[in-house]
This record gives C-alpha cells, structure tokens and sequence, in this order.
C-alpha cells in the first residue's frame, strides 16, 4: 500500500472516530500531563533513570525498539504527554528543548553570560557537553513512562510494567543501513503526523510525537526570528517560509538516503583514523593537520540534511524536533564507542571559540569545567567532562560496548558498518539516461529511494589507497547554515537538485545559530570530511579509472571531482565568494584489516595539492593544510 493510500486511510479513520465519538481521537490536551514525576527541591538533578535488579538497560535503535510493542507504545504516549507539559516546569519538552537554543532564558537558575543557547559546539567540550543533555531528557521521558504504565488497562499480565522498568531512550543509527530494509529515516518519524497504537484494551490514535512538536502561540511569541515565530510546529525540509509551511519528509528521506555513503564511510574512518580526543570530537580547524573529520562535523551533516531550511539546521532551535534527541542519542552512542576503543585520550585543555550561554567566548576549559546548565545533585554542583565519562553511571549503555573487550567492540562495530564503508559499493544510478533530478519524482509521490546498483569491493588484502575531500571554510562564512557537495562526475546545474544527484558523492552542512554575523577578526575555521573511495571503486569497476595507479587517479580526479555551495533555500553561491573556503584532496595508503575484530591501519594522510590547485576554492600550492 502507498504512503499517500495509508495517510488517506488513515485521516478517514480518524474522521469517523470523531464523528462518532469514539474515545483515542488524537487532541492535544495540556491537562493530560504528568503530575507524579520525581519532584525536588533545589536544583534539577540529573541523574539518570534508575537501574532495575542490578542490570544496566541499554539504549536500542528505534526500530529495535518497535518491535517491542510494550516499550514502543510506552515511548510514543510518554512523549506525547511530555509535549504536553506545561512550559513553565523546568522538565517540560519546551523547556528542555529551549537550552539548545531559543529563547535565550535561564534555565534552572543558571545565568546566562552570552546571549545565545547553553549548548557547546566548535568546542572541546561539544560531545561531553550532549551527554548529560541527552540524559536529563531520558529521566523525565522515563519517568513518565512508568506513569503510563501504571494506567494502562488491562495490562493483566504486567507486561507494560515490566517493560517500563527498562526503558531507555532510542537513538537513531543514519549511518547502517536499515535493519527492516526500509529507509533511513524511519517511517514512523516521517509518515503521518498521527499515529495508531494496539494497545491491551484495544487501538487508539494519537498525535505522532515523532513526526513533529507543536508550538503553542506563548512559545511562538518567545522566537524573535521569522519564519520561525510563525510556523506553528517543526518542520523539516519546509515546503515554503510562510506559517502554511509543512514538511517535505519524503525529500528529507532522499536526502539522508542519498548521503549515507559517505557518513557510514565518515563514521569508519573516525574510529580507525582518529586516536586523538581533540581531533575527532569537535570541527574547529587545526592548522596543517589534513585530519579534517570529526563527530561534530558528521553530526552536522545529519543536522543540516534532516532541516534544510527548518528547524534542525539552525542551532537556535533544532532541540524542538523531536528528531534532535534520537540523532543526539546516535551522537553519544558514537561517542561511547570510540571511547570504548581509545580509552587513554580525552578532552585536552583548549580557548573557547564561540563560547556559550554560560561560557565566554575565547574562555580557557578542559575536562573540569563545568557542563552547564547540568546540575548533577540539588545543591547546585555541576557535571564536568571528567564525571560524565563513563555512561554506566547514568544507569544505561549501548549493545556494541556493554561487557565487550577492544577486540569485540571492532567486531560488533564491523558486523554494522564494514559493508557500507568498503566491502560493497553502491552509486545512485541514472536509470535509462533520465534527468537525474529525483526530486520531481518525489515530490509526484512516485518514489521515495533512488534506484541503487551494487558493485563487489576487490578483496579487502594488503594495501590500497583511501582518498578523501578535506573541506574547510569559515563558520560564519555565510551568517547562515549552508551546504558543500561533492560530486564525482557530471551534475544537473540545477541547484535545487544538488542533495538527489546521482554522481553526488556526500553533502556536507555547516550548522550555525540563524544569524551568525561574519567575524573577520575572530575567523572561526572550521573542517569536515567526504570520503572518494568508494564512488572512485563503483568508477573503477565501470573502467573509468585505476586505482592501483596513483597518477591515473589524481588525473581522473582532476578532471571530474566538482565541488558547489547552497544556501538553505537551494541559492548557488560562487565558490570563490565564501570566505576561506579551501577543498582539497587527500590520500593514505591503509593496511586491509586480517580478522573480523581487527581494523584496517592507515599510514600518513597525503596531501594531493595538484588535484585542486588554480580552481575556485581550491587549495593551491602555498596554502596551509
């Protein structure tokens, strides 16, 4: 059955419940709220939820997480109700969304010295800071959880109990690919903004508090900036900025789809390439390292794709989807397994770029500084990076790292990702010589994936080569959020098609606030990373280029590797007008992993400089690396 068939089917279903009074209609009811949560006096301590019997749960991706149907239906009416909260409790979604970003308020009576959100970003401090972010919305969820289970009916075996006790929040993996042959982006955030549940005393229909939160017109009032004072909830891919705006999902799936090669391959080569703490957690530049990735930098990507124009691809107000928690739930489970592998490196001391809420900008911190607005007991002490370390202590892990040594870290870690980051390759094909615009396709409701043709990896033995894209450029470039794509062959010149071509091998975003006013004087550089060497396989097997010959790669590269820059309202850019913006190539010969639980050992990063060099943007011989 289509999409639009099961949404049309399904608004029928919900006309008639309401025509006939029939009770489980979705409202949004702001009596309907949680009034027992776990109340205290002082400060909001995080703690994390409580371990049942002595086992730790752990976090599972949210389609495992379906299909336990107890844990499923305990999630989708405990977040529901979470929206519904009244915005003047500290716990409530609108609250705990609001210390990303907007409204720029004291949150838990931590002031602010800055006016912006609380949240770390271009900082040492970025992925520890999430953490415990991440955590506090995990407790409340929870708590409400077991509020739910205690009222639903005829729950006469206590399976809805039972269930509650080890709920954890979800994340959502966008870098393997799907484990129920969907799409990336899971159906149930995008398909219906209703959603109907099979519960012990029978179906009832809610609001889907996945596909989006809905603003009441105070919180509206609380957002200076426009369109986003007038969109009366989040949106995704917005079809236009007026308050008529909807949610383009089926362009946000293509997207994300479109792109996964290259952040299942980002994510990789993060684990084997990145030992250092400092290099993989955060994207400001370090001058003349070609190490260009990090988690910071990928998280943006997923970021600026799912948004495009909405509110996850602006910082000041990406917490309010409901998205932002399941991507930031994967962030921290990226997190917890690196550090599982690369246990002796941490954050190192280092100034503050930007700053935050509660950071001045250029500001000296390192492992001790305080994570505010995070209390960790209600006398108004704080968690640091040091104590937010281990995830145990905030009574929940992740499948790949619980119990498991080094070796079988790399193991679970291969068995998920070493087929998307090299044994297979795929390309987005243009079938028949058709436009490779895919979006008018989508928009036709005709189809939501880009045909793909698979193509065997050589045996991964001895040697080869990797080659990446090193894109660096300044944060504030465009005093907006703003895309890179890569493209390894011909492209529509079509900005609009730029994220849904074929020969598009990754879309890079830059994330900032929704005005970022450009700096000269404090020029905060920051990096990312699009890796070439699967597509440059895929081409290889189509006997376009060889491998094996360095020369012949560089030349093929020369010749075919193109790069462009967009706003978020698909606006061309000249690449020479984006302020230190520099692409370059780089290449490293790696050692081919010999076991299951082994990765493959890479050698010095090389910089190709004759790949780029007299092209626009392009780094030229004399550049810094």
């Amino acid at each position: 059955m289509s999409f639009v068939t099961r949404s049309t089917l399904l608004f029928l279903f919900i006309w008639v419940c309401s025509i006939l009074g029939i009770a489980g209609a979705p409202v949004k009811d702001h009596q309907d709220t949680p009034g027992k949560l776990r109340r205290q006096a002082g400060s909001f301590a995080i703690t994390g939820a409580p371990i049942i019997n002595g086992r730790i749960p752990q976090r599972l991706e949210i389609r495992q997480l379906r299909k336990n149907s107890a844990q499923w239906n305990l999630y989708l009416l405990a977040l529901n109700r979470f929206q519904q909260m009244d915005q003047s409790d500290v716990r409530s979604y609108y609250q705990l969304s609001g210390i990303h970003g907007r409204p720029f308020t004291e949150w838990d009576g931590v002031p602010l010295v800055q006016n912006m959100g609380y949240c770390s970003h271009t900082s040492n401090l970025f992925a520890t800071w999430h953490r415990p972010y991440v955590v506090a919305f995990e407790q409340v969820l929870y708590d409400i959880v077991q509020e739910v289970a205690t009222s639903i009916v005829n729950d006469t075996t206590g399976e809805y109990k039972t269930a509650a006790s080890t709920f954890r929040h979800p994340y959502w993996d966008w870098a393997a690919p799907s484990s129920d042959g969907g799409p990336v982006l899971p159906a149930p955030v995008s398909g219906s903004p209703y959603i109907v549940l099979s519960l012990p005393n029978g179906s009832q229909i809610i609001n889907n508090p996945l596909y989006q939160y809905k603003f009441d017109s105070s919180e509206l009032s609380s957002f200076p900036d426009t369109p986003f004072n007038v969109w009366q909830e989040t949106l995704r891919y917005p079809s236009t900025k007026s308050a008529a705006a909807t949610s383009q999902n089926p362009l946000v799936s293509q997207q994300i789809a479109q792109s996964q090669d290259s952040y299942s391959q980002r994510f990789m080569n993060l684990l084997q390439a990145y030992p250092r703490f400092a290099n993989f957690s955060n994207s400001a530049w370090t001058p003349n390292s070609p190490g260009y990735d990090s988690l910071e930098s990928l998280h943006n990507q997923i970021h600026g794709l799912v948004g495009n124009g909405g509110h996850m691809a602006v910082i000041d107000y990406a917490g309010f989807d409901p998205l932002f928690w399941l991507h930031h739930a994967q962030v921290d489970r990226l997190l917890a397994i690196w550090q599982a592998l690369h246990p002796d490196s941490y954050v190192e001391a280092s100034n503050e770029p930007i700053g935050s809420a509660a950071i001045t900008q250029g500001a000296r911190t390192d492992m001790n500084t305080p994570l505010k607005p995070f209390h960790n007991d209600t006398d108004g002490h704080f968690w640091t990076s040091a104590t937010v370390s281990n995830v145990e202590n905030f009574g929940y892990s992740y499948p790949e790292i619980q119990g498991k040594s080094v070796s079988e870290v790399k193991a679970a870690v291969n068995a998920l990702y070493a087929s998307s980051s090299g044994k297979t390759i795929t390309r987005r094909s243009n079938v028949g010589g058709q436009d490779t615009s895919l979006a008018p396709l989508i928009a036709a409701g005709l189809s939501n994936e880009a045909p793909v043709e698979a193509v065997p990896d050589p045996p991964a033995t001895g040697n080869y080569t990797e080659w990446l894209t090193n894109i660096r450029v300044a944060k504030d470039a465009l005093e907006q959020t703003f895309f890179i794509h890569i493209f390894l062959g011909d492209f529509n010149p079509d900005p609009k098609t730029w994220s849904f071509e074929p020969n598009l091998v990754g879309t890079h975003a830059i994330i900032t606030p929704y005005v970022m006013k450009r700096d000269p004087a404090q020029n905060t550089i920051v990096t990312g990373q699009i890796p070439l060497t699967r597509a440059l396989r895929a081409d290889e097997q189509k006997g376009l280029v060889n491998m094996k010959d360095e020369e012949k790669t560089k030349e093929y590269l020369t010749t075919n590797l193109h790069w462009r820059v967009t706003t978020m309202d698909d606006k061309d850019v000249p690449r020479d007008q984006v302020p230190d913006l520099k692409i370059s190539v780089v290449c490293a010969n790696v050692q081919a992993a010999r076991a299951d639980d082994e990765f493959p050992v890479w050698g010095e990063l090389k910089v190709q400089q004759d790949i780029t060099n007299d092209r626009p943007a392009g780094l030229g011989s004399g550049d810094d690396v």
